[in-house]
Order: structure tokens, then sequence, then C-alpha cells
């Protein structure tokens, strides 16, 4: 059996299909574990137009939108 989550009231709010209620009043937004659109990015140190796929071909990535807590 899979460990629960740290939180119960998350593992309740998941189990019980609240958030794919929540999720689906927006429709074009991305999602956790939904594929990340590629996309033009700025390099910090030298300010150069990379893509994300370009990216994906040399190593792996985590990409976060929002907040990390």
């Amino acid at each position: 059996m899979a460990a629960r989550y740290n939180y119960d009231r998350f593992d309740e709010y998941v189990e019980s299909g609240e958030d794919q209620i929540e999720f689906s009043a927006f429709p074009n937004h991305l999602h956790a574990g939904d594929p990340a659109p590629d996309a033009a990015l700025t390099r910090l140190d030298d300010g150069a137009e990379v893509r994300l796929s370009e990216l994906w071909l040399t190593r792996n990535l985590v990409i976060e939108f929002g907040s990390y807590t």
C-alpha cells in the first residue's frame, strides 16, 4: 500500500474527488502532473534564448509554477 500524503486533509480531499471538480473550473490551465508546454526561455547567466524542448534533450528538469511550500 502506498504511503499516505503528509496531510490527512489532503488525502481526504483527493479521495473525495473534490480536487477534480475544482480543477475542472480551469480547463485551460496546467495542473500537477501535466506536461509543460514548449516555450522560449531566457537564460539568466548570458541572456540567450533557449527552448524548453532543447533543455529536455540534455537534462532532467523540474519546473515549478507557483508556490513551493
